[in-house]
């Protein structure tokens, strides 16, 4: 079937961008339900996820995000279990693709945990505080986000 050949062109594409850029990761969370996420060694992150439309329950658009880590380290090691590093940043996600376009700028603060021997296979819990717009009609509000994931190096 022709469909295979587009799956399997897809997954080799994008294990392909992950290698040249450092790494990627798929998450779960609030706004955005499901996504992906590509990780540059120079801290830059960027994001396409399915976030849920505002007031039309059931259907899903398409949010793109651009996001930049400014700070990270050590949070706790021990010899009994996996280290813990936490990572500081901001940045901006916009979900256009919606009846009703949306911004948010965000501050991020997360935690991530590599398995074992296997430093790059890990899990990462964020949490994002910020402001939302969107258009149409014109209003504003507080951005409250998650994002619980796989990180791969």
């Amino acid at each position: 079937m022709n469909w295979r050949k587009h799956v399997l062109a897809a997954v080799l594409s994008l294990s392909g961008l992950a290698a040249a850029v450092g790494g990627a990761g798929l998450y779960t969370g609030w706004p955005e339900v499901f996504g992906l996420q590509f990780t540059a060694p120079a801290g830059w992150r960027m994001s396409v996820g399915m976030s849920p439309e505002r007031g039309r329950p059931g259907y899903y658009s398409t949010a793109l995000s651009l996001d930049f880590i400014f700070s990270s380290g050590l949070l706790y090691q021990s010899d009994d279990v996996p280290e813990v590093n936490y990572y500081a940043g901001a940045g901006v996600t916009g979900s256009l693709l919606q009846a009703s376009p949306e911004i948010n700028g965000h501050a991020m603060l997360g935690v991530e945990t590599y398995i074992g021997d296997m430093n790059s296979t890990g899990f990462f819990a964020e949490l994002q505080l910020g402001q939302s717009v969107w258009f149409a009609p014109v209003g504003t509000t507080l951005h409250l986000g998650a994002r619980f994931g796989v990180a791969l190096k």
